[in-house]
């Protein structure tokens, strides 16, 4: 049996002429390391096809196809072809989808999108993989080899992260990505409301074993040299004593590597001292609003911290970790003055980077259902929710002053007099943090 996992490829700039041109072109002009952090936390691999792969049973034949960097060859003959997309990557999902069904081969289809949407899903495969693959999948192949495929399968219990195989990283090895895709945990407990993770993933913290994490790790540097980690967690260190345990042990391994987490990491300086440690390059950090009557989480947890934030990346900015800083604008509460404050805030503190997104109604998330219930969205196909496309009506903005918008503050906060400014304060910081070693 051959079997083919394909990631389709998205749309991971805009349908907009102008800013899909903007982030082309600084993407040719800027290192690396200031603006293509955006476009590398799209690409890199999708981590649940590795983890499908490895639920695999090694007398059936696997090919990783990542169309981002590879054309798919429609005329091979895979008996099995399983898709895993985003909702960007939907439509572009179901079009591989029926061209191979067209062919013959038993397509599946997974992921955040079809976990939220399944009968829509189902209509371009003849099975759909609910929420995560570790229970599912090794009954679906089973069902499959005795010609008794179900259209729908979805485990009753959350995936026990300890018995979660490794993923087959070996798959990656034909394509350069700038990054490889780590997973440490799943659940988040802020349950913000434009997100969906903790809908399918839960709210409670699951976590492999540092064992594991480690074992990944060491597989992953014997396929590349020095290859830079990015953890795939929604939200690292929520755990405090599991994250300190894994970050005192990924400081002994002389590790370059990246996270995603929230703004309470700088709550604790010796944590973050540890990070630095570490080598940790940069936090994705979720700010998403300067407004603190901007809805962004269910308790208002992270509106409570909006005066804090200028310290918050100082503490961290100061340990030599650049702080990748994700802002939502569109939100209910902001005009047009939210262009000048998101992007004034980001200059003014010399932030390392910044994703700067248009609030997006993705499906599974209160968000969408609220503004449904209002008669606010935009009737467009899936491959438009791209975060820098408008895909619903602003409260306090029109459609066209908010797409215009982005662009602005994009085009502010990657000038070249930021990037330059943000550049010396860096250069400023690795200085002081060398004499502080010097004296030590």
């Amino acid at each position: 049996m051959k079997l083919a996992l394909i990631t389709p490829k998205g749309v991971y700039f805009s349908n907009d002429p102008a800013i899909a041109e903007f982030f082309k072109s600084n993407l040719e002009a800027n290192d690396h390391n200031s603006f293509a952090p955006r476009y590398a936390y799209w690409t890199g691999g999708s981590l649940g096809l590795l983890i499908v792969a490895a639920l695999t049973p090694q007398e059936i034949e696997v090919e990783f196809i990542d169309e981002n960097y590879e054309a798919i060859d429609f005329d091979k003959p895979y008996d099995v072809v399983a898709l895993s997309a985003m909702t960007q990557q939907a439509v572009r999902a179901y079009e591989i989808a029926d061209r191979f069904r067209a062919k013959g081969s038993t397509v599946v289809i997974g992921g955040m999108h079809a976990t939220v949407l399944p009968e829509e899903a189902k209509e371009h495969a003849d099975a759909v993989v609910i929420g995560e693959a570790e229970h599912t999948w090794p009954v679906l192949i089973n069902d499959l080899s005795e010609g008794a495929l179900k259209p729908f399968y979805k485990s009753d219990t959350l995936a026990d992260m300890t018995k979660s195989p490794l993923p087959r990283y070996e798959l990656l090895k034909k394509y350069n990505y700038s990054m490889i895709w780590v997973q440490t945990t799943r659940g988040c407990p802020r349950s913000c409301d434009f997100c969906a993770a903790s809908n399918i993933y839960g709210k409670a913290y699951r976590h492999k074993t540092i064992t594991q994490v480690l074992n990944e790790i060491n597989y992953i540097r014997g396929l590349w040299n020095e290859p830079l980690i990015n953890f795939a967690d929604d939200n690292m260190f929520v755990d405090k004593k599991y994250a300190a345990d894994l970050v005192a042990r990924l400081s002994r391994m002389d590790l370059r590597w990246t996270a995603q987490t929230d703004v309470s990491v700088a709550d604790d300086g010796s944590f973050l001292d540890l990070l630095q440690k570490s080598n940790c390059k940069i936090l994705f950090i979720g700010f998403e609003t300067l407004s603190k009557s901007g809805i962004i989480d269910a308790h208002g947890w992270k509106r409570n911290r909006i005066d804090a934030y200028p310290e918050i990346i100082r503490k961290i900015q100061s340990r030599g970790i650049g702080v990748l800083g994700a802002f939502i604008i569109g939100l209910d509460s902001d005009d047009t003055s939210v262009v000048d404050d998101v992007s004034r805030f980001i200059v003014d503190n010399r932030m390392y980077a910044a994703q700067i997104s248009v609030l997006t109604p993705l499906p599974g998330t209160r968000l969408r259902e609220r503004l449904e219930r209002e008669g606010r969205i935009i009737p467009s196909k899936w491959n438009n929710y791209t975060f820098t496309d408008v895909n619903y009506l602003p409260a306090r903005l029109t459609p066209a002053e908010l797409q215009n918008g982005l662009l602005d503050v994009y085009k502010r906060v990657y000038s070249k007099e930021a990037r330059r400014a943000v550049v010396l304060h860096f250069k400023d910081i690795y200085l002081k943090l060398h004499v502080q070693r010097v004296a030590e």
